[in-house]
């Protein structure tokens, strides 16, 4: 009984936690794993396993193949071609407009031009908008700087000392059109693809089930019949690449969620609240123009909360606020930063963090 158990096994991967690109990457690498096993040799003369292990094997890899199609289309469709672009567009004007503030910021022969960049630069440093990264985080990231920028008087007259006026005119275009992209990705038709990709997903799940059974159980099988020794070591050898796959997808799964984790708060909401604002004002400046709006309600349940809150300590994931435990807007239980713009529309929660 101790050599049975002793005997490798596939664990249990819990596919429908792996976001879209990591169950095809996942199903994928099986899948070659698999087909790479089955054979004796490159020519696909002779099959190493019995027929009925084999058929689930083949039956996953077909389904993996499927999955794989539906999700190139959905990946493919014409308005993510038109997105993709879109974006590319925005990143190149963008660095040219960075590039332009960050050269005049450091060049003391032209003052005025100086004076306008190093107004410009904090703001944009504030925003910490990344062309390289993902396009909805951009997108939020600019459209919030675009805001500032067209509110402000100061730096409309930096951006046009610097002769970027208009450029940046056309990047809040480009903005607004990748915008207006990503909500039409959600009509019918875009619709029918995310749910053809999600039918070939769980058909893919289901294939992935029952070869994994099917191939624990052949590895206990072959593992107590002395005849079958070198169909075990295949089965062994398996096993373990598998499971150096799932380990590898997890650790990559279990990243991504700590990553998007959100921030524990260390007592129930204090408020909830709709916020009358300036159009354009940030949270950080609401609270420096009237810090009293932000106070939390009478007999607030977070105990020690100051009835006005400072301007620094509006965050999100600033560490001095953090380790003060400072009150922090959030929207959904998810914190705002500090840059982010006020909707007055929407109802925030005020919540106390630690």
């Amino acid at each position: 009984m101790s050599d049975i158990l002793a005997i490798p096994q596939i664990e249990v991967l819990k596919l429908d936690i792996l976001q879209n690109d990591l169950h095809i990457g996942f199903g994928g690498d099986i899948a070659k794993r698999l087909q790479k096993a089955r054979w004796t040799d490159e020519t696909h003369a002779t099959k190493v396993f019995p027929a009925a292990v084999d058929a689930l094997m083949n039956a996953f890899v077909q389904a993996q193949s499927v999955e794989d199609h539906a999700y190139v289309i959905a990946q493919g469709s014409d308005l993510t071609k038109q997105r993709l672009e879109k974006d590319r567009q925005r990143d190149t004007l963008y660095k040219e407009i960075r590039k332009t503030v960050d050269t005049f910021a450091t060049l003391t022969i032209f003052p005025d031009k100086q004076e306008a960049a190093l107004k410009m630069q904090p703001v944009m440093q504030r925003y910490k908008i990344d062309p390289d990264g993902g396009i909805e985080a951009q997108t939020v990231a600019t459209q919030q700087w675009l805001q500032e920028q067209q509110v402000n008087y100061q730096l409309e007259l930096a951006a046009k000392a610097l002769g970027i006026f208009e450029s940046i005119n056309q990047l809040k275009t480009l903005n607004d059109e990748i915008q207006q992209l990503t909500a039409d990705r959600n009509d019918e038709r875009a619709q029918k693809t995310t749910a053809e990709l999600k039918n070939a997903r769980l058909q893919t799940d289901q294939a992935y089930r029952e070869m994994v059974l099917m191939v624990n159980a052949q590895a206990i099988a072959t593992s107590i019949d002395d005849e079958a020794a070198s169909l075990n070591y295949t089965y062994t050898e398996l096993i373990k690449s598998i499971q150096e796959t799932i380990k590898y997808y997890r650790q990559v799964s279990d990243e991504r969620r700590r990553a998007n984790k959100r921030v524990t708060v260390k007592s129930d909401v204090v408020g909830n609240h709709q916020y009358a604002t300036v159009a354009g004002w940030t949270w950080e400046r609401l609270a420096q123009e009237n810090p009293k709006s932000l106070a939390p309600d009478p007999t607030p349940s977070a105990p020690g909360v100051e009835p006005v809150v400072k301007a620094e300590r509006i965050v999100s994931t600033d560490k001095k606020a953090l380790a003060a435990g400072g009150l922090c807007v959030a929207l959904d239980g998810v914190p705002v930063l500090p840059t982010a713009v006020v909707d007055a529309l929407k109802v925030y929660e005020l919540i106390a963090i630690g």
